[in-house]
Formats: C-alpha cells, structure tokens, sequence
C-alpha cells in the first residue's frame, strides 16, 4: 500500500527517530495517524463525490501535487547540511497533526480513495469503515517502521565502527 513508500510523513518519521531517537517520534506517530486519517474521513464524507462529478479537476490536483513534490525535492536536494539547521527539536503532535492538510502524498491518496473506492457496490457505511480501517492500519503499522527504520540507522550512526564497516561495505 501506499503508506510504506517514500514520502514526506515517513521521512520526518525517520530523520527524526535517527536524530533523536525512536520515543521522540511517537508524538509524530500520532499526530500522522489521527491527522491523516481526520483528512480521509473529510474526503470520504464529501469531497470524493466533487471528483467523480469532475473527473478532470483530479487531474488538476494530481498535477499540482507533483509539481510540489518536485519543488520539494529540489528544495530538499538543494538544501545545507542538516546540521546547519538551529532548530533542535521535532515537530510536535499538532504540527504533524496539520501538516497532513498540505502532504501531497497524503491529499492524493485520500482523495483517490475516497473517488476510486466508494463504488457504491455495498452500503456506503461498509465502503466508508473498510476503507477507514484499512487506511488506519496500513498507516500506523508504515509509521511505525519508518520510525525503527531511523532508530536503526541512529544506533548504526552512533556507533563509529558500524559505520565504518558499511561505509568500507558499499566502496
């Protein structure tokens, strides 16, 4: 499923387990769970019916989230060292909490779902909970391994001769 790619919640997730350690990044958890899953119910509830009248304007937002994406990737690429940066803490609950308003992995996703998988084929509260449910676990369960992805690497980047070895691994 979509949540265990590569996006913007898992690499929060994991750059801030591997700077600070796996317990900082459970307020991140929550907060992507229940932020995330907040924006789904909103489009399952409405906003999915917009874009199966309007097939194009998917279309639209699709494109303009790439272009994000795109301009975020430069923006990452083009960066300084992370070490440069002053701010020494994590995002907190309410800051990830509403940071799933402007994801545009997460928008995608939702919207998609909410247009492609309510079909209509049973009751639109059956559609509404396997689609919940599913989203729920799927993005708790990919929080969660991205977090012990970076606490992984953290313990990896702490340790000199570990990082040694994989560095002499990969010349």
């Amino acid at each position: 499923m979509t949540a265990f790619t590569p996006g913007p919640n898992n690499i929060i997730l994991s750059t801030t387990a591997v700077k600070y350690g796996f317990n900082k990044a459970i307020p991140q958890i929550i907060g992507i769970f229940f932020g995330f899953l907040s924006f789904l119910a909103i489009c399952l509830f409405g906003i999915g019916k917009i874009f199966l009248i309007y097939p194009s304007l998917y279309w639209v937002i699709k494109i303009l989230a790439s272009l994000f994406l795109l301009y975020l990737s430069y923006k990452i690429f083009t960066s300084k060292n992370f070490s440069d940066v002053k701010e020494n803490k994590p995002l907190t609950f309410t800051q990830i909490y509403f940071f799933q308003i402007i994801n545009p992995k997460g928008v995608m996703v939702s919207i998609s779902a909410s247009s492609l998988f309510l079909e209509g084929k049973f009751s639109y509260q059956l559609e509404f909970i396997i689609i919940f449910l599913c989203f729920a676990f799927s993005t708790f369960s990919s929080a969660i391994t991205w977090a012990m992805i970076g606490h992984l690497f953290r313990k990896i980047t702490n340790d000199q001769k570990k990082l040694l070895y994989l560095i002499k691994l990969w010349l």
